[in-house]
């Protein structure tokens, strides 16, 4: 071979790798996930504006669409419909679904939150013993609701003969404890705090293990596992990032409308009951139940069918697969959130 031959290969071959070092990567599409979320209730609410706000579902390989809804039987409709692919609801919510039997599957665990009994401080209420022969109003049906029962029996008071329920939105609720109308009422974070914080009410029981779950449309995950699975895996990594930036992510909180009246001392207050709103690592979030968790998660079907909220016991654990979120679990991976970019 010539020497001038030799010269052009060499040329060629020299340039065929600046151009592919030089070149743009051609990255896949990104799998778009219709994602259904709440804009007051807390950690749930920092995890879906981490995913709006930053790059984070696109390094996943995700193409996310916000849809923002103020409760979450909306939310649950949202499912149903195939309007959202993807929702942040509550676990009795979840329940809910599983008794109509509705096309998804809850994969995930998101978070916990507290759910209290609150006194108003015009009832003179100041103990648990003192709600008998009086009105507890509250959203029966809700996660909050099977606690409340549970406060209710853990302090010797029957409902129904010692203390009266009575179904109440949250609307009205938060009217009526202002008003002073009403003795007491059952509600969640971060609502509990800011009563109590406006001098409006005095928390006499409460329980912390009330838990956000994710629910998916079955057809998104036939259709999409591998999505599925990054899903998952970018809502560890936004819910790390809000936890590193607390004043960002509160903020970002605040921003709704129906949230604008909450300090930000109070939605830490009430965020930080979530031990997850302080991690430091991967390793720290969970996005699988424990067995105590699972235990309690499944065993609200059964309650809500003792209590006649379901006619029928839900078949929660046909409607819950969390092997996805325990392989994701059991593999932890480096996430640096200064990394993270904004998009919006």
């Amino acid at each position: 071979m010539s020497s001038r031959i030799e010269r052009w290969i060499s040329a060629m071959a020299a340039a065929a790798i600046a151009l592919a070092v030089a070149a743009p990567r051609i990255q896949a599409a990104e799998t778009e996930i219709r994602i259904g979320w709440q804009p007051t209730t807390t950690v749930e609410a920092q995890i879906a504006h981490a995913m709006a706000k930053t790059d984070i579902l696109a390094r996943n390989g995700l193409k996310g669409k916000m849809t923002m809804f103020s409760f979450g039987p909306a939310v649950n409709e949202a499912l149903v419909s195939g309007a959202v692919d993807v929702g942040f609801i509550g676990d009795m919510p979840s329940v809910a679904l599983a008794n109509a039997n509705a096309p998804t599957t809850v994969i995930g665990r998101q978070s916990v939150f507290r759910g209290s009994i609150v006194a108003s401080t015009k009832s003179g209420i100041t103990t648990m013993a003192a709600l008998k022969g009086k009105k507890l109003y509250g959203p029966v049906g809700s996660s909050i609701f099977l606690a409340a029962q549970d406060m209710l029996a853990k302090a010797g008071l029957t409902p129904g003969k010692d203390v009266q329920i009575i179904h109440m939105g949250f609307a009205d609720l938060s009217d009526g404890i202002k008003a002073g109308k009403v003795d007491a009422v059952f509600v969640w974070d971060p609502w509990i705090e800011l009563f109590v914080t406006q001098g409006l009410g005095k928390v006499l029981d409460s329980d912390t293990s009330l838990t956000m779950v994710i629910a998916m449309r079955n057809d998104f995950l036939e259709k999409h596992p591998a999505a599925a699975k990054s899903f998952l895996k970018a809502h560890k990594e936004a819910l790390l990032f809000a936890a590193s930036d607390h004043p960002r992510a509160n903020g970002w909180f605040r921003e709704p409308e129906n949230a604008r009246t909450l300090d930000a001392k109070v939605i830490q207050t009430a965020t930080a009951y979530d031990p997850q709103w302080n991690a430091k690592s991967i390793k720290d979030i969970r996005i699988s139940f424990n067995d105590a968790e699972l235990k309690r998660y499944l065993g609200l079907g059964k309650q809500a069918h003792m209590l006649k909220v379901f006619p029928t016991e839900p078949p929660l654990a046909k409607k819950t697969n969390i092997t996805m979120a325990k392989e994701i679990d059991a593999s932890p991976w480096t996430f640096d959130p200064k990394t993270v970019k904004m998009v919006k």
